[in-house]
C-alpha cells in the first residue's frame, strides 16, 4: 500500500509522555497498513519538537499544540484530518502490525458500522487481561439490585446448578451489553470473533470521520477525559464493534494519571452530567443513578472507603440539588 492511498489519520493527544508516546509510534511504524499522518496534538510542559521522533521517519508526523484537555486535543486533531477514517490512539498503547489493516477492511466491509476497535488488555498482578475477575453470585446479584457496573465476562457454566441461581444468571446474560437505567455499561458478552457494546474504550478505535466530526468530544470533562468516550458514544448513537482477536496492550502510563480515587470522583460526576446532557436520559435514571450510588456507598463503608463514601455522598448531594461539576453550557 502507497502511503498516499491510505484512507486513515491517526490522531495521538499526548502531555509529558515522550517514552510512552515512542513506544507507541513502534507500534505504529511496524503497521502492515500504515497511516496517511499522525496527528500528535501535544500538551507537555516543555514542547514536544520533531526532531525528538526522528526514529519513525516512515510516519507522516505533524505536531500541533494545545492546552492540556484530552478532549480538546483530540478535536483538535480530528478537525485536522481530511481522511475517510481516523484512527483514535491513547498515547500509552501497543498494537499488533495487522491491526490497523484489519480495523480498516472491518469497516470497508461492514457499511453500517461507525466505530470498530480491538480487544482492550490490561495488566493486573502481571498477567494481560481484558476483564475484570469474574463476580461471585451474590456480588451479581447486589449489582443487579443496584443497577452497578459490569465489565466481566459471565458465563452460566461458570455459576452453581441451582435452579433459581441458573435462571438468574440466564436472564442476566440474555439483557447482553447494554447501559443501567442507572447509566452504568455492562460489557459481559465477549462472544468470539466480533461483540458489540454500547459502551467502550475508544483508545485504538478506527472510526468514521464524517460520523465523529459531527459530534466531537466535549470539553466539558476533566483535562484527562474520564467519561468522554461514554458520551461521545452516546452522541453517536452506535455501539462499538470489537474485534476479539485483536489485541490492544494498554500499558497505563502513570504520568498525569490521577489515582483511583480521585477517578472515581470524576468517573461518577461525568455520568451524572452525561445523564443530564443527553436526551435518551430523563429523571427515571437519575433516579436508578441516585439508587445505585446508595448501593456503592454501602459497599465503601462495609470496606472502610472513607474519601469514596465522601465522593459518592457529594454526587449525591448534587442530584438532590440538581447540581453538577460540569457546566451543560460548557
Amino acid at each position: 500500500m502507497k502511503k498516499n492511498q491510505s484512507k486513515v489519520s491517526i490522531v495521538i493527544p499526548t502531555r509529558n509522555r515522550l517514552g510512552s508516546l515512542t513506544r507507541t509510534l513502534a507500534s505504529i511504524s511496524k503497521q502492515t497498513y500504515l497511516p496517511s499522518e499522525v496527528i500528535i496534538v501535544d500538551s507537555s510542559d516543555s514542547e514536544l519538537i520533531k526532531e525528538q521522533l526522528n526514529a519513525f521517519l516512515n510516519l507522516n508526523l505533524k505536531i500541533l499544540y494545545s492546552k492540556p484537555s484530552v478532549c480538546l486535543q483530540r478535536n483538535i486533531g480530528i478537525e485536522w484530518c481530511d481522511t475517510e477514517y481516523i484512527f483514535l490512539c491513547d498515547d500509552d498503547i501497543e498494537i499488533s502490525e495487522n491491526y490497523i489493516e484489519n480495523l480498516v477492511n472491518y469497516l470497508n466491509e461492514n457499511n453500517s458500522v461507525v466505530i470498530v476497535s480491538g480487544l482492550v488488555y490490561e495488566k493486573r498482578k502481571q498477567k494481560w487481561q481484558y476483564a475484570e475477575k469474574k463476580k461471585s453470585f451474590l456480588k451479581l446479584l447486589y449489582t443487579y439490585i443496584f443497577g452497578l457496573s459490569v465489565w466481566t465476562e459471565i458465563k452460566q457454566e461458570d455459576y452453581s446448578k441451582n435452579k433459581l441461581i441458573q435462571k438468574f444468571v440466564s436472564y442476566f446474560i440474555n439483557k447482553g451489553n447494554r447501559i443501567a437505567k442507572s447509566g452504568w455499561p455492562i460489557v459481559i458478552n465477549y462472544e468470539a470473533p466480533c461483540f458489540k457494546t454500547p459502551i467502550y474504550s475508544l483508545m485504538a478505535s478506527l472510526v468514521r470521520a464524517e460520523s465523529i466530526k459531527k459530534v466531537l468530544f466535549d470539553t466539558a470533562f476533566y483535562e484527562n477525559g474520564i467519561g468522554d468516550n461514554y458520551d461521545m458514544l452516546i452522541g453517536l448513537n452506535t455501539n462499538v464493534d470489537i474485534l476479539k482477536y485483536q489485541k490492544v496492550f494498554h500499558h497505563e502510563e502513570n504520568t498525569n494519571r490521577i489515582n483511583n480515587i480521585q477517578a472515581y470522583h470524576y468517573r461518577i460526576s461525568a455520568l451524572h452530567y452525561i445523564i443530564l446532557k443527553h436526551k435518551k436520559f430523563n429523571l427515571k435514571n437519575l433516579i436508578y443513578l441516585f439508587w445505585s450510588l446508595i448501593g456503592n456507598s454501602i459497599l465503601f463503608l462495609i470496606k472502610g472507603n472513607l474519601k469514596l463514601f465522601v465522593y459518592n455522598l457529594r454526587v449525591i448531594i448534587n442530584i438532590i440539588f440538581n447540581q453538577n461539576i460540569y457546566s451543560l453550557e460548557n
